[in-house]
């Protein structure tokens, strides 16, 4: 259970973090624009730099191992997720398409991260990038798709994604038993423990920007709330379980939990404007909201899992 406070102060302090962006934002300290900047820099140097460092450990077998566990264990998830919204469509209570992929596709970077490599440490934030790897593979397909975009991979669109370009270097370093300099290394290193902060600040100003009252009113959007954060994580809870009474390696799997039941992914969003969708603001409340709310629905699930694996 020390583990689990451990986690739930983490999320707290990320938590201050986003109120201290949304502070700054009411003082006019911060503006949209600007926290758009600060996104960018998150996105392109800071989100990469933690993921190349995650690969940056002496080649082990047992690490190889593991990370193909969890890469199965992505598949297996995100196979569930997409079976509910299939039953939901079947049943008659048809998600839209920002509603679908904002319950398929979690917030598994900048958000999961920092608390990752806080709370269970930096030889952990590797088995992230198994379940980022396959989520980027299905954003980049699925996701555009249903957010107004061309549902094909090519190969520019994975040069143009910088987390994706991350994991393959990180990944060929790792198997080339390749470490970076102490200088460029300590560099990396330094530019990655940015990722947390900045990222929350971000979030802070964005909730800032947000008209509260009436994402929070929205009724619709209570029920991607209840799947994101509750029905799914309870699934993916039991899943995990099940997997460790095999396999054991319970640290690993938590990794892939908070994986899984963080907020709505914030790319979405992203690309909810840029295609031009006409969900594009209802994309950027269930964004916020989820974002809120998960601070109060992670702690259970972890207490949850930590139950059932001790």
């Amino acid at each position: 259970m020390e583990l689990s406070l451990m986690l739930m102060e983490q999320i707290l302090a990320m938590v201050l973090m986003a109120a201290a962006g949304f502070l700054a934002a009411k003082a006019g300290v911060l503006t949209g624009d600007q926290s758009r900047v600060l996104s960018k820099a998150v996105l392109y140097i800071a989100l990469p730099c933690t993921l190349v460092n995650a690969f940056q450990t002496d080649y082990d077998p047992n690490i190889l191992g593991a990370f193909l566990v969890t890469l199965a264990i992505a598949v297996l998830i995100h196979g569930i997720f997409w079976l509910v919204c299939w039953l939901l469509d079947r049943t008659g209570r048809q998600l839209t398409p920002a509603e679908k992929a904002s319950v398929i596709y979690s917030n598994a970077g900048n958000l999961i991260i920092p608390i990752v490599l806080n709370t269970l440490g930096q030889e952990y934030v590797i088995y992230t990038c198994s379940y980022m790897a396959f989520q980027g593979f299905l954003v980049w397909t699925h996701g555009q798709k249903l957010m107004g975009g061309e549902g094909r991979l090519t190969l520019k669109k994975v040069v143009k994604n910088p987390c994706l370009c991350a994991i393959l270097m990180g990944m060929a370093l790792f198997f080339l038993h390749i470490r970076l300099p102490d200088v460029l290394g300590t560099a990396v290193s330094s530019m990655g423990s940015c990722v947390g902060p900045l990222s929350m600040v971000v979030v802070g100003v964005l909730l800032a920007e947000t008209d509260l009252k009436a994402a929070f009113s929205s009724r619709g959007i209570y029920r991607v709330v209840f799947l994101r954060l509750i029905i799914l994580p309870l699934l993916v809870v039991a899943l995990l379980w099940g997997v460790e009474r095999v396999w054991g390696h319970s640290q690993i799997l938590l990794v892939s939990l908070l994986c899984a039941i963080g907020p709505a992914a914030a790319t979405l969003t992203q690309m909810a404007q840029l295609y031009k969708s006409a969900e594009s603001r209802y994309t950027s409340s269930i964004n916020v909201v989820t974002s809120v709310l998960c601070a109060a629905t992670m702690p259970p699930m972890i207490v949850l899992f930590q139950m059932l694996t001790t």
